[in-house]
């Protein structure tokens, strides 16, 4: 990164003297398009540090270029990513697909214009997308799948199991303009990815990052100069020319009076606002299953609703949320949760049965309940409960502390089995 960051130090300084040759000319809007490619790094969100192996991308993109200043375009790439984490983890494969849009300035036209400026520096920043998947095999010698679409595999939803995220982009781009109708370009962009799966080591800490320093060529066409505004004639003063702005204001001032603006319509307060009550149900689940169990005892806790609707309650709407014990994955227990919520809305509907038409019913989830962890483990009896709770929040990996610690104090167990629960709210 020092070598990076060296690097655009010194083609900063030998690009900016040349900003002394700009001229005032008439700006132009255009068209173009390109393609680029080049060398790509990972950055681990484990440590902050850059892993030691690069690979490739390439792509294309397109976009408008208004005043010669500020450029509007998108951006699709292929990129190939490596790295390996000593005593940790190698990443056997990791490619992905990017589409940004991305807005860039010219600050070299800031300072003095001219539209035929051989050299432009842009910086420029984005927002878009990456469908990705990764191999990597831990040191342990097991192998983690994500985003495929295996047996086995973490599987997203984009095609082929991929998995789909957002990200930011921030970059330099510096440019140099070969001809009327084509433009030479180096990029270095650094991506925020908003997963930390992009590497496959997932401890719940910060996001994965890469970067890649590409070089391209654009091909601008439909290029437009942009006229100025033509200058208003003075008008003399003589009694034949009247005051124009006088004039004006006399108009406006005759419009008004003629059209008076209507009064602004007050909306009406709603008579009342909606609220949601927390149903006491407690439907029961098995340890990372998200089936509702058929016993009686679930259908005894579900015909609390339908009790409420035999004593006149009218129901419009019924949320279920969904929670995981965090002793498992962070990003199946997500899933879990959810799928606990949805069971629960199925399992009430049906036990409902005619009752649930008009019902509209919501579900989601809100993966592992650390939260409720933290407050059970403080309002239990269990010894050294303190000094737990202490060495599960400053550990890198949370979830393999949890799980350590239950084999010295199974009371935990438990508190675990409490949290795997789905929480109903009936409007009022």
């Amino acid at each position: 990164m020092k070598n990076f960051t060296k690097s655009l130090l010194i083609i900063a300084l030998a690009i900016l003297p040349m900003t002394i040759f700009g001229q005032d000319k008439t700006p132009t809007n255009y068209w173009f398009i390109g393609l680029e490619g080049g060398a790509t790094t990972m950055v681990s969100d484990n440590q902050p540090f850059k892993m030691d192996q690069t690979s490739w991308d390439a792509g294309l993109y397109g976009g408008y270029m208004l005043h010669n200043k500020l450029a509007i375009y998108g951006n699709l790439g292929y990129v190939n990513l490596k790295g390996k984490y000593d005593d940790f983890f190698t990443i056997d494969e990791c490619n992905l697909f990017q589409a940004n849009i991305n807005f860039g300035l010219d600050v070299l036209q800031f300072f003095s214009f001219n539209p035929d400026r051989k050299i432009s520096i842009m910086p420029h920043v984005g927002l878009g997308g990456i469908m990705h998947k990764t191999k990597t095999t831990v040191a342990d010698g097991s192998v983690i799948l994500n985003g495929y679409n295996e047996d086995g595999a973490i599987k997203g939803k984009s095609f082929g199991g991929r998995k789909l995220v957002y990200d930011n982009t921030f970059g330099l781009k510096f440019g140099f303009n070969l001809s009327e109708r084509f433009d030479l370009g180096l990029d270095f962009v650094a991506v925020k990815t908003d997963t930390e799966g992009l590497d496959n080591y997932i401890h719940g800490k910060h996001s994965d990052w890469y970067g890649y320093a590409n070089i391209g060529i654009a091909y601008k066409f439909c290029r437009k100069e942009v006229k100025p505004w033509p200058e208003c004639p003075e008008c003399p003063t003589c009694p034949e020319c009247p005051d124009l702005d006088k004039a004006i204001a006399d108009a406006i001032d005759d419009y008004v009076k003629n059209n008076p603006c209507p009064e602004p319509e007050v909306e009406e307060e709603e008579a009342f606002e909606k609220v949601w009550e927390e149903k006491d149900i407690h439907l029961t689940f098995k340890v990372g299953k998200a089936e509702v169990e058929n016993t009686d005892a679930n259908k005894e806790e579900a015909k609390k609703v339908s009790d409420d609707i035999d004593n006149g309650r009218e129901i419009s709407k019924i949320k279920t949320i969904g929670h995981a014990s965090p002793e498992g994955n962070d990003e199946q227990n997500q899933k879990l949760s959810e799928d606990r919520a949805q069971a629960t809305a199925d399992f009430i509907q049906k036990q409902l049965g005619d009752q649930a038409e008009g019902i509209e019913f919501e579900a989601s989830g809100e993966g592992s309940d650390w939260d409720g962890f933290y407050a059970a483990l403080e309002n239990s009896e269990i010894a050294n409960k303190a000094e737990i709770a202490e060495q599960i929040k400053n550990s890198e990996d949370p979830t393999a502390t949890l799980n350590q610690m239950r084999a010295k104090y199974p009371e935990l167990n438990e508190i675990l089995n409490g949290l795997r629960v789905t929480r109903i709210y009936i409007n009022k």
